[in-house]
């Protein structure tokens, strides 16, 4: 009798774990980051530098092959006051430090020092936004602002893997400012390196140029790095499926 039964129990316990890895989905989540310190963009009207950073953050979702099943960027770049663009964000200095040229943003001249009290402190950060909340007051390109083509980037970076993202940037994207290459590129190593395209990848260039221009990786931030640190903080993630 022993025997019987035991050959029925071992396949109803191998039916179960059959229904309940059925019933359920690995996919791995990860959140990364990248940061750079900038000097620039550019100087103020008396020739005082601008300084900037950028934090990336990357929310990533990868499959169990590591290819990217949905992925959500933003970034946060704040600079000295003495940037003219009337949405940066700025960070003045730490309380107590000597005052940064300030810029109006009417004229586009310096206007005045920072006074860095406490209190003016605390205003400047609470009034921080990131590259997705400042919209179309960014100021790259009215007709295709950064948060729309970092949802294009989004859409392009789906079912592929960290390697193959790195190694599409490295040849489809110039070396010189580490935007998609352009056929019409006036820039002589831009040139070359775009004639050494496949037709499939000059197909591939052309497409992402149709939706987006900026660079996934410069002093404006390493948006490849975040989705590369997302990956190495992925965690496993049990998602039931009935």
């Amino acid at each position: 009798m022993l025997k019987k039964i035991l050959p029925i129990s071992l396949l109803a316990m191998a039916i179960f774990s059959s229904s309940a890895l059925a019933n359920e989905m690995k996919v791995y989540q990860g959140l990364g980051k990248a940061t750079n310190f900038r000097v620039g963009p550019g100087k103020d009207s008396e020739g005082t530098p601008v300084y900037s950073f950028n934090y990336v953050d990357a929310a990533v979702l990868f499959d169990s092959e590591g290819k990217i099943i949905n992925a959500v960027v933003d970034t946060l770049e704040v600079s000295t006051p003495n940037y003219d663009g009337e949405s940066m964000p700025h960070f003045s200095g730490w309380p107590g430090t000597e005052g940064y040229n300030v810029s109006d943003h009417k004229t586009k001249k310096v206007s005045e020092k920072s006074e860095n009290t406490p209190e003016n402190l605390t205003k400047e950060v609470k009034e921080w936004k990131t590259k997705r909340e400042r919209g179309a007051s960014y100021g790259m390109n009215p007709k295709n602002e950064w948060d729309e083509q970092m949802d294009f980037f989004q859409e392009k970076f789906k079912g592929k893997t960290v390697d193959e993202l790195e190694l599409i940037f490295t040849k489809m994207y110039s070396d010189v400012n580490g935007r998609p290459l352009k056929e019409n590129s006036k820039n002589e190593k831009d040139k070359e390196k775009y004639s050494k395209l496949t037709e499939a990848e000059k197909k591939e260039v052309a497409d992402i140029t149709a939706g987006a221009t900026m660079s996934i990786r410069d002093s404006h931030g390493d948006i490849l790095g975040a989705i590369k640190n997302a990956y190495d903080n992925r965690v496993e993630v049990i998602i039931p499926t009935k």
